[in-house]
């Protein structure tokens, strides 16, 4: 007679091993056919490829006159008639979203969204997968003018400190056109060693009295 006594383990679980390789093949399976999908149903271009490398060059060459006034010409009234008003700055806000519009339209205009993902992994090697990024012309040309557009909002909140504390801020300036961010810390520096304190301080102060 066959035994009539129950299986002591009727389902076994399963191997977690298993359970992880298959989960990471039907994740790898989702993102192609999204990575497909989005390019079966991508909108027509805007623009092209030639039109971002135009844009590349204006957000390159474009703001250097403007630093000039700023470091040459702080306190001269054409300095204060062009970058007071914030447009100057704006003007390459546009160039950049530009860049970023017709990069998008493009087939295989902008790096694979698997890539760009791998930067903000940090179980990963996100280095590695930024330099990748890299290799695209258009992803750089988004960058760059990303990253020079800051440099130049930066760069005209520091003149624009230094006129209102009367603090002298050409090296400042200079130094943020340059690489960025030291400049704001040379201007934190020439602010602290002049005795007027930190940017913003006395805007916070006012408001916490008032």
């Amino acid at each position: 007679h066959p035994s009539l006594s129950p299986n002591p383990n009727p389902n076994p679980d399963p191997n977690p091993t298993a359970l992880s390789a298959a989960a990471a093949a039907a994740a790898a399976d989702v993102i192609a056919a999204g990575v497909e999908a989005s390019s079966t149903l991508s909108v027509a271009a805007i623009g092209s490829n030639a039109d971002v490398a135009q844009l590349f060059n204006a957000a390159t060459f474009g703001p250097q006159i403007l630093w000039l006034f700023m470091i040459l010409l702080p306190n001269a009234g054409v300095t204060k008639k062009i970058m007071g008003p914030l447009p100057s700055v704006i003007a390459f806000c546009l160039v950049h979203f530009a860049i970023v519009v017709i990069s998008a339209s493009q087939e295989a205009g902008t790096a694979p969204i698997a890539e760009f993902a791998g930067v903000f992994d940090p179980a990963g090697e996100p280095l590695k997968a930024m330099q990748g990024m890299m290799s695209y012309p258009n992803f750089v040309s988004e960058e760059w003018s990303h990253v020079l557009t800051w440099d130049l909002f930066v760069g005209r909140y520091i003149w624009l400190d230094g006129l209102r504390r009367g603090i002298f801020t050409p090296h400042s300036v200079l130094l943020c056109n340059l690489i960025g961010p030291p400049g704001l810390l040379l201007h934190c520096a020439t602010s602290l060693l002049s005795g007027k304190g930190l940017p913003g301080v006395d805007e916070l102060e006012e408001e916490s009295e008032a």
